[in-house]
């Protein structure tokens, strides 16, 4: 019996101090609008038990890297940026880093010409071979070839879009805006504000590039301007943020040419709300039940019920962001958290998450970072 006892002691020693050295730390990436040479990039490590945030490292150089995107490997990660490399400075820039899998700290690895202006977003297929910038004034999408040390080569294409809508001040020009990967790795979807259009294409990886599907393309409502969209996890429905309407547009994906097939249209603010809003950003939950969108001058997060049989959208409420003009946010991998940077009230702010309900409850400690607007988040062994 002494034996037995004995083991099951060094057993149950031996897991608890391989559970310790598994604790994984998680990292919070911030991209915020800076000036040239001061902190841009902003890094924290997250306590999961207390929802707490503590700097870690700031980044500058690069000035206005407003949108971030990790490599699949956890290995590197990008930023698009205002400022130029271009030797005539008529362009926004793309910059690559290293993450230090110790510490979560970056090092800067090179930079490349966006190919266009207002660079505002950037993506990457999922075995990381291309990145994807979008450029709002230009109105174009770049590709960019991953080198095998994580760096970016020369743009490999250039799409331009055409056309305008009916809004004379925010319409009069395409203007991309976000491009997200399909699951599978075969479509690419950019919102262009400025043509009511989610365009669609066919990713070539031989010849790095991308073909369009117009007939595939995703149509919202005249004035609407799509900003991001997100698809679902069982790769059926598709959502998309109207950012001149205050709406959200549900579309369905039909099999093997990605056509976006729009089946519901449902806004994002209160009936009773009259004043000046902008929507910004949407994420669906890790389970697929919940989809969340925010809005700018109504300050909230909207909260939408997806009907698992067909992908419509019910508003179940509205959640202050506890800050001013909330440009995007970020969903916790593992539905436990929503973190909501808000760029004009200079804060980001954690929210806790009911997974069952959807809803949200403020943690009371929130972070003062100078005009937050993309957030990222990375777990490390």
């Amino acid at each position: 019996m002494k034996y037995l006892i004995l083991i099951t002691i060094l057993i149950s020693t031996g897991f608890t101090i391989m559970h310790r050295a598994s604790i994984a730390k998680e990292y919070i990436y911030v991209g915020t609008y800076n000036e040239d040479g001061k902190p841009g990039i902003f890094v924290y490590e997250f306590d999961r038990k207390d929802g707490v945030l503590s700097l870690v490292q700031e980044v500058g150089g690069m000035g206005s890297p407003s949108y971030l995107e990790i490599h699949p490997s956890g290995k590197y990660i990008y930023s698009v940026n205002r400022s130029s490399v271009s030797p005539d400075k008529k362009w926004g820039s793309v910059s690559s880093y290293k993450i230090d899998q110790e510490t979560g700290t970056l090092s800067h690895l090179n930079d490349q010409p966006s190919q266009g202006s207002e660079s505002c977003h950037i993506s990457i297929d999922s075995k990381g071979r291309l990145v994807f910038v979008s450029n709002y004034s230009t109105g174009n999408l770049s590709v960019f070839p991953v080198l095998k040390d994580g760096s970016l080569d020369e743009f490999s294409d250039v799409e331009q879009h055409t056309g305008n809508s009916i809004n004379q001040q925010r319409q009069k020009s395409p203007h991309a805006h976000q491009s997200i990967v399909s699951p599978d790795d075969n479509f690419l979807y950019v919102s262009d504000l400025g043509i009511d259009l989610v365009k669609a294409y066919a990713i070539d990886y031989k010849k790095n590039s991308i073909v369009g599907i117009p007939e595939s393309d995703g149509i919202v409502e005249k004035g609407s301007g799509p900003r991001h969209s997100v698809i679902h996890k069982n790769q059926k429905y598709a959502y998309v943020i109207n950012e001149l309407a205050s709406t959200v547009t549900a579309f369905k994906i039909e099999t093997g040419n990605g056509k976006l097939i729009p089946i519901q249209t449902i806004s994002t603010i209160p009936e009773d709300f009259k004043d000046v809003n902008y929507c910004a950003d949407i994420h669906i939950d890790p389970s697929g039940k919940f989809l969340y969108g925010s809005n700018r001058g109504h300050n909230s997060l909207a909260i939408y019920k997806i009907d698992q049989n067909n992908g419509k959208l019910e508003s179940t409420g509205f959640q202050s962001t506890s800050g001013e003009w909330p440009r995007n946010f970020l969903m916790d991998p593992k539905g436990d958290f929503i973190f909501v940077a808000n760029q004009n009230s200079n804060n980001i702010v954690v929210f806790r998450r009911n997974t069952e309900t959807g809803e949200l409850s403020k943690i009371a400690k929130e972070i003062m970072v100078p005009k937050p607007v993309c957030l990222k988040i990375l777990e490390m062994e």
